[in-house]
């Protein structure tokens, strides 16, 4: 007798994650996350929403005794929320994402061409397009560029770069340049002692003075 395949985690009215997140975000932790819950404190009274407490069993985020997780905790605060999300998200579709590192990326179609053919169910599956739509809601709520760089070595603009320094050498302020002059002079025809002195004093403080 075939089994029926493990579907990833799913809810028929996936429309109702991102209010459900936000929701979740606002209140005050509960002891446990129950109906009740759900309905007075969260104001989410639609028969749809009680597939969410389940939803939120699997991604981690309640445990077995619907009790809030760290991770739960941890999705309040706005800084860590995109990551806690992908983070759940990775365990939670361990093998859509182990097919594929980029399954956020793909489209709805592409998505459900993939999830038919991971868990080996027919074309027609109904549960296909929900879970489909699930990943997608949940998608959004997560930030998946969270690679960290800080391996990577800034330059420093005080840090001049050797091969631009050994290219400009001897072309920076206060350098000297290595040139030489081949400097001629029409002196006067003139034996006036004092008119050679001006020309060489010019010569001197014009042409001779170090740069």
């Amino acid at each position: 007798m075939p089994t029926s395949p493990e579907y990833p985690p799913y809810v028929n009215g996936y429309g109702g994650i991102p209010k459900l997140f936000a929701k979740i975000k606002q209140a005050a932790v509960p002891p446990k996350f129950t109906q009740d819950y759900l309905n007075t404190i969260l104001d989410l009274k639609s028969s749809s929403f009680r597939a969410m407490i389940p939803l939120l069993k699997r991604l981690g985020f309640i445990d077995q005794a619907n009790v809030p997780t760290p991770e739960y905790k941890d999705y309040r605060e706005e800084s860590l929320s995109g990551r806690i999300m992908a983070e759940r998200m990775r365990e939670a579709y361990k093998v859509l994402f182990a097919a594929n590192e980029y399954a956020y990326k793909l489209d709805k179609k592409e998505l459900q061409a993939r999830l038919k053919s991971l868990l080996g169910v027919a074309e027609d599956d109904q549960n296909i397009p929900n879970i489909a739509g699930t990943f997608l809601e949940l998608a959004k709520l997560a930030t998946w560029d969270t690679v960290s760089t800080s391996d990577e070595k800034p330059i420093k603009a005080s840090e001049p770069d050797p091969s631009r320094q050994a290219e400009g050498r001897g072309l920076g302020i206060g350098d000297r340049l290595g040139l030489s002059y081949t400097i001629n002079l029409n002196l006067p025809a003139t034996t006036e002692i004092e008119v050679f002195n001006a020309i060489f004093k010019s010569l001197r403080e014009n042409l001779l003075r170090e740069l």
